[in-house]
């Protein structure tokens, strides 16, 4: 099941129900996380979880769920006395999250570079291209974990994959802050380019270097966003 979130003529991002075909509290928790990653749910708001049932068309028992889910990903805060709120992440957390991934990722890398075959690497390299040309942040996060998904695939340790998988998720909304202004999604896509000739050739210590400078040039483009957000 697919949970579907509408774009109105003036922009404005709303909701459409939820067809109900699957996991009823997977399609709930998707369409949160793409209004929260676009930010149509502003941090440190109360979310009214009847409301937002209505919205969807679900009841609120996969409705709490999906939010039990966003908040184990650290996208939403439950607090006793105000309920559920969009969180607002710290600096902090997205070094610590991004030191995890950086030696995740690199380990996968290495193993994804002994493993590539070309055409595998030629597929990669037009989806890199084809991010150049989007705009909208949420479908830029979804490419932009497509991409690294797919450079990793390579990778034999399947379990590696799955942890990688799930702090990518996790991410999705740094990666937002980061595409909200073209030269740091800019320079993403060259960075990207750099792990895709590092696989080309097969060069391990490359696609270590490449990957390092990546997810730290991430971090530096993003931590001074959410420090002039924080109160």
């Amino acid at each position: 099941m697919s949970a579907t979130v509408s774009i109105d003529r003036q922009g404005g991002t709303g909701i459409a129900p939820i067809t109900r075909s699957g996991t009823v509290r997977d399609a709930v928790r998707d369409a949160l996380r793409d209004l929260i990653i676009g930010g149509s749910l502003p941090p440190d708001v109360p979310l009214r979880q009847d409301e937002l049932a209505a919205r969807l068309n679900v009841s609120r028992t996969p409705l709490r769920e999906a939010l039990h889910a966003l908040a184990s990903e650290g996208l939403v805060t439950l607090d006793p006395r105000r309920g559920a709120m969009v969180s607002r992440p710290t600096p902090q957390q997205l070094l610590d999250l991004y030191q995890i991934r950086e030696q995740l990722e690199v380990l996968a890398g290495r193993l994804a570079v002994a493993a590539a075959r070309t055409e595998h690497v030629d597929d990669i390299a037009a989806l890199n291209n084809r991010m150049a040309e989007v705009t909208d942040p949420v479908l830029w996060a979804a490419l932009n974990q497509q991409f690294h998904t797919r450079l990793y695939e390579p990778c034999p340790n399947k379990e590696l994959l799955n942890m990688i998988g799930a702090l990518a998720e996790r991410s999705k909304f740094y990666v937002r802050i980061l595409v909200s202004s073209r030269p740091p999604a800019d320079s993403a896509l060259h960075e990207h380019h750099m792990m895709l000739a590092a696989l080309r050739v097969r060069d391990g210590d490359a696609m270590e270097t490449a990957i390092r400078n990546h997810l730290r040039s991430t971090v530096q483009q993003v931590s001074p966003a959410l420090s002039s957000e924080c109160p």
